[in-house]
């Protein structure tokens, strides 16, 4: 059950969701606005810095 990060294309917020071998990504919504159009990031490795060094880390202009 990996960790995915992922991004509204309607409002821009960048958002982590722990995926079940069931989930589908048409399913997904923002938790911020509700849209239901998100796309997946491609996030790095833990051991490569994670969260730190992500599109969405903390301090870069995606973040929100």
């Amino acid at each position: 059950m990996p960790i995915f990060e992922y991004k509204c294309q309607d409002c821009g917020h960048c958002f982590e969701k722990l995926v079940f071998a069931g989930d589908k990504v048409a399913e997904m919504a923002c938790p911020k606005c509700g849209e239901k159009k998100v796309d997946r990031l491609m996030s790095c490795a833990n051991a490569l810095g994670g969260a730190k060094s992500g599109l969405c880390a903390p301090g870069s202009s995606r973040f929100t």
